[in-house]
């Protein structure tokens, strides 16, 4: 008996469709319709978990099938992910308004499809389990808000590829709301990425992220150089003001772990400032990494590649800082080295045949195994990997990865 979820895929475009069901059919079934109308119709009968909504069709748009759905009691419920061209915004602040709750634009990232379709799964569980509860339910409907207001914060993924073209992100959050994320920023001829794991996750951990994104933003918009070394301290002494204002004491240890990397390809350098998270740089062939004048041996090597990782401090982002400094790792970079940072969400996620967490070196063997590839493929082949070794486990925490070449 086949018990996979079905999708409905509503496109005019036969293409896009096929292109849906063949990466698709593995997990789910895919049922194509190539109107609105046509999709209405097998609706009248037939229950999808999620629906893939074109916003561009003849006749009936995406819109007006939108709308026919949160008419009808019997659709309403149904998870829609709205699918749409760059130029659409405008359509897509209407079609969340109206009742989509995500969209995905072409040309279509299946990887972060597969996770919005994931999220929509879990979504959607867990609002037929408080449904019947109405206060419930509305705190359910704000944190699926909270979720676009944290998401509207986080750079453009078109932004993002412009400063990195040659790059990806993984953002699987444990709930509705994470309490991972990152920044980017291009300042002079330096480039600036950071990635961030506060305290938590879920709602908690989501406050600290708005927290430090908000100081994040003051630091970078202030128009002069920024100092790599300069960012921890004063997202410590940021968090240690806010959250040490009253007797309270159980949050006077919240902050963040993170890894910030400033590149400055002219000169083929590299500053890295880590808290508790480390930097992993990927070289083709073998040989030593020069950091902080130093040669360092690699930690793993395979026939074609060398894996160093650069450590960072061994101090959270918060009040145990607040009088510290981080150490700021100085780089010497080369043409095609691949860096990647990761919260503690991958190698602490259970899994595997002996339900155990998945250890660092199982995920750096997976990482230099992968180096054939291209970095856009090696997004697919990881969350696919992260994916079977959870198997029928919950996911443990917010997991978030970027991978950048140089």
């Amino acid at each position: 008996m086949d018990n996979k979820r079905i999708i409905l895929s509503i496109d005019d475009s036969p293409i896009n469709n096929k292109l849906i069901e063949v990466y698709f059919r593995k997990d789910y079934n895919v049922i194509s319709k190539t109107s609105g109308q046509e999709a209405l119709t097998w609706l009248e009968t037939e229950l999808p978990e999620v629906i893939l909504l074109d916003v561009m069709m003849p006749i009936m748009d995406g819109i007006d099938v939108l709308e026919k759905l949160q008419a009808n009691e019997r659709l309403r419920d149904i998870p829609v992910i709205m699918v749409t061209a760059k130029t659409e915004v405008e359509t897509i602040k209407i079609a969340l308004s109206k009742g989509a709750l995500d969209y995905v634009k072409k040309p279509i990232d299946f990887t972060e499809l597969q996770s919005k379709i994931m999220i929509a799964f879990q979504i959607n569980k867990q609002k037929q389990e408080i449904s019947k509860y109405k206060s419930y339910f509305d705190i359910h409907q704000g944190m699926i808000h909270a979720q676009r207001i944290q998401r509207s914060i986080l750079p453009d993924t078109e932004h993002f590829k412009h400063m990195f073209p040659k790059s990806f992100i993984i953002n699987f959050p444990k709930h509705i709301v994470s309490g991972d994320f990152y920044c980017i920023n291009q300042n002079f001829q330096q480039k600036n990425i950071g990635l961030f794991d506060c305290t938590g996750h879920g709602v908690p951990a989501a406050m600290l992220t708005m927290m430090g994104q908000m100081e994040l933003h003051t630091i970078f918009d202030n128009g002069s150089q920024i100092q790599t070394g300069q960012i921890f301290p004063k997202l410590s002494q940021k968090f240690s003001s806010l959250l040490n204002t009253s007797n309270d004491t159980y949050t006077q240890y919240d902050g963040m772990d993170g890894g910030f990397i400033s590149i400055v390809s002219q000169e083929n350098k590299i500053e890295y400032v880590g808290a508790r998270r480390p930097l992993i740089l990927i070289r083709s062939g073998l040989g030593k990494l020069e950091v902080d004048q130093e040669l360092i041996e690699p930690k793993l090597t395979n026939d074609n590649f060398s894996l160093f990782e650069i450590p960072g401090d061994r101090l959270s982002i918060g009040k145990e800082s607040e009088f510290s400094e981080f150490q700021t790792k100085t780089i010497t970079s080369a043409p095609q080295d691949r860096l990647f940072i990761y919260s503690d969400g991958i190698t602490d996620q259970l899994g595997g045949s002996q339900t155990k967490r998945l250890k660092k070196k199982e995920f750096y063997d997976k990482l230099i195994n992968i180096q054939t590839k291209s970095i856009d493929l090696q997004k697919s082949d990881l969350f696919n990997w992260l994916d079977e070794w959870k198997t029928n486990n919950e996911q443990t925490d917010d997991i978030l990865m970027i991978g950048i070449e140089l």
